[in-house]
């Protein structure tokens, strides 16, 4: 069902730049690559996205919720993981799994630079899904 394209978090400074690239290398390293039938399709996410989804779902709950959008973006399906917190990047996928870049977070919050259009491009934005535990207990 599609919602409301909004930005459900702050940006705030901090010095967990090397967190960030860590989060994105071991979520790719970990899903692997799948192949053109794997592309968005009403029957469901792709495997990959499956797998990464369970491999959040195995994380403590994020503050804010993580969650995961379909968008179109420069005419092909994406995959677009918003940062979890402080200067984390977010982090952007083609439709087989491939990370496109970060189009925010960071230190500067304008992402890596390989995606910087993409909230000006993006359309059709589709919430697949969000973490249902909500924030950390404390």
């Amino acid at each position: 069902m599609p919602r409301s394209i909004e930005r459900p978090w702050k940006l705030r400074r901090s010095a967990r730049l090397g967190l960030a690239w860590g989060v994105i290398l071991a979520a790719t390293a970990t899903m692997g690559l799948a192949g053109p039938a794997a592309l968005a399709s009403p029957a469901g996410p792709p495997p990959w996205l499956e797998r990464l989804i369970r491999e959040l779902k195995a994380r403590p709950p994020g503050n804010p919720p993580q969650s995961v959008w379909r968008y179109r973006y420069r005419d092909q399906v994406v995959y677009y993981l918003p940062p979890q917190c402080c200067d984390q990047y977010s982090v952007l996928f083609d439709a087989e799994g491939r990370v496109i870049g970060a189009p925010d977070g960071g230190l500067t919050g304008g992402g890596d630079g390989r995606a910087g259009d993409f909230h000006q491009l993006r359309r059709q934005g589709l919430l697949l899904w969000r973490d249902p535990r909500g924030l950390a207990p404390r």
